[in-house]
């Protein structure tokens, strides 16, 4: 005996389902979807990066400056004098102050330690000046932060005034 399904045309009517089609359709939107949240990600990572390396190259500027400063104004230190900074430049090494500037010669190698190792590749410098008009005996000092960064080199600067 044989018998026939006379409901197989109405049952493939009322199937639902996803064609092949279809779910290539929905995964090639969502691989497209996935690879820029991945794209925000990366660039999320490298803004923090750059953060990081930015507040360091701060906080090292400043570093200095307080060396500087914490020694002023009037402060009198036999071997320190403010001019003693004058033209550091931590890739120089013949810029390191001389053994008669201990002080300075001292803050210079703690703060050349400290940049390579927080900043590798980095370098600082300090300039201090004197305005050409100086009744309060000024001295404007500048220290500079510089570091290589993935795609260019990035820098702090810092300006101060003190006075002796």
């Amino acid at each position: 005996m044989t018998f026939k399904n006379t409901n197989t045309k109405q049952k493939n009517k009322n199937e639902k389902g996803f064609t092949l089609l279809e779910v290539l359709i929905s995964v090639a939107i969502l691989s497209v979807g996935l690879l820029g949240i991945a794209v925000m990600q990366d660039a999320a990572i490298q803004g923090t990066v750059f953060g990081s390396k930015m507040s360091v190259g701060t906080n090292l500027a400043d570093e200095m400056m307080e060396r500087i400063r914490i020694k002023m104004p009037g402060v009198n230190i036999v071997g320190f004098n403010v001019t003693d900074y004058d033209g550091i430049d931590t890739s120089v090494p013949a810029t390191r102050p001389p053994a008669s500037a201990w002080q300075a010669r001292g803050d210079y190698d703690q703060w050349t330690g400290r940049i390579q190792q927080y900043l590798p590749g980095g370098t600082g410098t300090v300039t201090v000046t004197q305005p050409v008009v100086n009744p309060l005996n000024r001295n404007d000092i500048t220290v500079n932060i510089t570091w290589p960064g993935a795609t260019r080199n990035y820098s702090v600067t810092m300006r101060t005034s003190v006075h002796s």
